[in-house]
């Protein structure tokens, strides 16, 4: 009995802690190349591999390693023309404006003056500026807008800033409020300080903390009184929810974990109610940072990101378990990094030796990688890896293989250029 033991203590411990020599070799023999990452080409042959590993999924992640990274935007953008062709994708949900996104959103005329303008000022800049997001916005989504299979646009960033929110959501609020007949609209300073106070984008101009304690109080009361009105999923009660985060994330913006996990933790909520309440039988296309779409907390060895909840991670909590979702981390070789708005550009870091980056076959510009079979084959195994899926400058090991379904590969990086038209009015 006690040998019988012994032996299955040493297989499980085995099986357990299998070598990462394994996932090696899975990515030398299950690397699917990829043509090109240009978004004029059309010929999606090669993208069958993506699109099997994606198979039923409602939900698509896709990601990035930063903020300005011109050949992933690029790709995305094919990505997405494959996935809303042919797969039946018809929504882009953005890391940007909430309230702008959808209320501003939903509320535009679709013609391509209007659509343009709106892009343009309700998405964050660095992806609005950049040259490889060009064709995706200001000639793919707008083209859409003349066929029977539009590409709506959404958002799910509670960080409510940008050019809509910054001229409507006061106002907007202000009406929905007097509509319900809320106490709160009867108040003598009501028109004077809290409405005023309730619109979000001056929370960075705010030098008096105490007001943050005001803003809350006055928000939880609305939230409170609306809540005798409509249903917690209705979209002026997910608004308020989103104010609350926003207040939390500004108040404690010198706290970096607490601030970015509020961050996080409504961002997905935000698409747990896009897909279960606003499209509820539509496929999602989710464009958010690497970090953001991580389907696995505290990962790094690193002191602040071990603390660090993800919105993919928080978002595969709380959703459904029939709620099928695909994630896609990226990752480069070489090149240079750096973000439209700022002179900063820094050498892509060199890959480690045994790195997923070097498992990649050199002739390969572009490749995929899925990830499914391995994990469905090897769920007790230690398969951590090193690769740069947080940052270019961050050769990390992690169980990669578990933060996403499958990799992109992009062997050169370069940063975005300002579209020329837009240069003048940046």
């Amino acid at each position: 009995m006690i040998k019988k033991t012994t032996v299955l203590i040493l297989l499980v411990s085995i099986f357990k802690f299998a070598p990462a020599q394994d996932i090696k070799k899975f990515v030398h023999t299950n690397t699917s190349a990829i043509r090109t990452n240009q978004p004029d080409s059309l010929d999606f042959t090669d993208m069958e591999a993506i699109g099997s590993a994606i198979g039923d999924a409602r939900i698509v992640f896709m990601g990035e390693q930063d903020h300005g990274d011109a050949p992933t935007f690029l790709a995305k953008t094919r990505m997405i023309k494959y996935l809303h062709e042919k797969k039946g994708f018809n929504i882009l949900a953005f890391e940007s404006d909430f309230f702008g996104l959808n209320f501003g959103w939903d509320n535009l005329p679709k013609n391509k003056k209007e659509m343009d303008s709106f892009l343009l000022t309700n998405i964050f800049p660095i992806w609005t500026l950049c040259d490889a997001c060009d064709n995706l916005l200001y000639q793919y989504v707008p083209q859409t807008f003349s066929t029977s299979n539009p590409l709506q646009i959404s958002g799910f960033d509670n960080q409510m800033v940008l050019q809509y929110s910054y001229k409507k959501l006061s106002k907007t609020l202000d009406s929905v409020l007097k509509s319900y007949n809320l106490p709160i609209t009867k108040e003598a300073n009501y028109s004077t300080a809290i409405i005023p106070l309730v619109d979000s984008l001056k929370l960075f101009n705010l030098k008096d903390t105490s007001q943050y304690s005001k803003q809350l109080s006055y928000l939880l009361m609305i939230k409170e009184q609306l809540a005798t009105k409509l249903s917690a999923d209705h979209f002026w009660m997910m608004l308020m929810d989103n104010l609350i985060a926003e207040n939390d994330e500004y108040r404690n913006i010198k706290k970096y974990i607490a601030s970015t996990n509020t961050r996080d933790q409504q961002m997905a909520r935000n698409l747990l109610w896009l897909s279960t309440n606003k499209y509820p039988n539509e496929k999602i296309i989710v464009w958010a940072h690497n970090t953001h779409i991580s389907k696995y907390d505290s990962y790094y060895n690193h002191r602040f990101l071990d603390k660090k909840t993800h919105m993919g991670a928080e978002f595969d909590r709380l959703k459904d378990t029939s709620l099928q979702t695909y994630t896609i981390g990226f990752t480069s070789f070489d090149g240079t990094a750096g973000r439209l708005g700022s002179k900063l550009k820094s050498k892509v870091k060199t890959p480690k030796a045994n790195s997923f980056e070097n498992w990649i076959d050199k002739n390969y510009n572009f490749a995929f990688v899925d990830f499914t079979e391995f994990n469905e084959e090897n769920k007790g195994a230690d398969s951590k890896f090193i690769m740069k899926g947080h940052r270019h400058n961050f050769n990390q090991k992690a169980p990669w293989n578990k933060i996403f379904d499958g990799v992109f590969f992009i062997r050169e990086m370069y940063p975005c250029k300002i579209i020329p038209r837009y240069a003048q009015k940046k």
